[in-house]
């Protein structure tokens, strides 16, 4: 396979939705390029990310819960309509990863420093981040989601989350080969995104 730039492979992974898949990716592939995409930064070395490759058994039980959160009292047409299109895309997904953030709440790194929460989803989200840039250079197409499924009663049980209480949803990320293509986005200019004080010569800390 061939492999481009960091900088273009950042610009140029899109997200493909499922429908556009073409066939699954070999399970072998997925955990390897898994246990390098966990190289990322991560302060106290908690290595948080958790994941659960998903079958096709977990696959149609999770569709069938993502349409239940859709339709809710089923009163409204559209969302009616919207479930049902939702689990039938879920249902024939080729590859499902869903990802968690682990923190055990009783150890007494968190009891001491509950900002450690939210340092471990931060290095998942690297994680996540790293994944779908591994998949893109591997020509597999991903989709990062965090469809409200896992707001379902029967979502921890469904999936098999090991520890509830302690882990904390992330997100999905379909993945599949796909023959489309997808063009770099347009961004709005940086200057409206960065406050640059590197040319500032007013030695404002001068006395």
């Amino acid at each position: 396979m061939s492999q481009i730039s960091i900088a273009d492979l950042i610009k140029t992974r899109r997200t493909r939705k499922p429908t556009t898949y073409t066939s699954p990716v070999p399970t072998s592939l997925v955990t390897s390029l898994i246990e390098t995409a966990r190289h990322a930064p991560n302060h106290h070395r908690t290595e948080p990310a958790r994941f659960y490759l998903l079958n096709r058994v977990k696959m149609v039980r999770l569709a069938k819960l993502f349409g239940e959160t859709i339709r809710g009292d089923k009163t409204n047409p559209a969302l009616v309509e919207k479930a049902k299109k939702k689990e039938q895309e879920w249902r024939s997904a080729t590859g499902l990863l869903a990802v968690t953030s682990y923190s055990d709440q009783e150890s007494i790194l968190v009891q001491n420093n509950p900002q450690v929460i939210e340092e471990n989803f931060a290095t998942t989200c690297c994680i996540m981040q790293n994944l779908l840039l591994l998949f893109e250079n591997s020509q597999i197409a991903a989709k990062w989601s965090t469809a409200a499924v896992w707001q379902h009663p029967e979502f921890a049980s469904t999936v098999g989350i090991k520890y509830p209480s302690n882990e904390k949803f992330v997100g999905f990320i379909f993945y599949g080969y796909s023959e489309l293509s997808q063009s770099v986005r347009n961004l709005s200019p940086l200057q409206n995104h960065l406050v640059d004080f590197t040319d500032n010569q007013d030695h404002e800390f001068d006395q």
